[in-house]
């Protein structure tokens, strides 16, 4: 290459390329919209350098603080529509409302029983107070039939005691002659020889035991058989 040809390049290479209108719209579009994003200026003035490769981000910042900046007025930065909250959608069960229908109806008839019992406590009715110490009386002397009645049982159940008593007196006397008549039988049987039941006595004697009510052995005989 010759003198004149690189003087030529060099020329050419180190002459200012002059911005268009074009590019000055494309850059202030991107810094407007970095701006309602947040973002910083720097991430405008990158994206811009990617759309027009020919431009550093450093030409196109001194583009927008040099120049777009005096000569464009920023718009406003558009508002946010408001956010619709929806309202919870209160609720009422049916059957508390039904149950609470007939709530002051009831509270008014409870104080109205509330106020005539304060009025008979302030000024208590005569009668009624001889009343109810008659029926106190009356209780009393229920109660009083009630002892004696249980007083009279206490004494039909001693008298029953000492009537079992007895009873089981008689039992074991009884049994202990039933059990001596069968000792007399055991040995009885028990016996070998005709002499040895002769030595009892002649034994077709019957023994005739007389007892009472209470099975006490009143009387013996021994009557023989014809």
């Amino acid at each position: 290459m010759s003198a004149d040809e690189k003087q030529g390049a060099l020329a050419t290479r180190g002459a200012v390329r002059m911005w268009t209108q074009e590019e000055k719209d494309l850059v202030w579009e991107q810094t407007v919209k970095a701006k309602e994003e947040n973002l910083p200026l720097t991430e405008a003035f990158r994206r811009c350098a990617q759309l027009l490769p020919h431009r550093s981000e450093a030409a196109i910042g001194m583009l927008y603080y040099n120049v777009l900046r005096k000569e464009r007025q920023e718009t406003a930065p558009k508002a946010k529509a408001p956010e619709t909250r929806t309202r919870a959608e209160f609720s009422i069960d049916p059957k508390l409302v039904e149950a609470f229908q007939g709530l002051p109806e009831y509270i008014h008839a409870l104080n109205r029983r509330l106020e005539t019992l304060e009025k008979r406590l302030a000024d208590p009715d005569p009668i009624a107070i001889l009343q109810a110490f008659g029926k106190l009386g009356s209780s009393l002397g229920s109660l009083a039939d009630k002892d004696a009645y249980i007083r009279k049982l206490e004494e039909e159940n001693a008298k029953l005691n000492e009537t079992v008593s007895e009873l089981k007196d008689n039992l074991a006397k009884l049994k202990a002659a039933y059990d001596d008549a069968l000792g007399i039988y055991d040995m009885f049987t028990n016996m070998a020889s005709i002499s040895q039941i002769m030595s009892l006595g002649d034994f077709k004697q019957q023994m005739k035991t007389t007892l009472d009510k209470w099975g006490n052995v009143l009387n013996i005989t021994f009557a023989r058989s014809v």
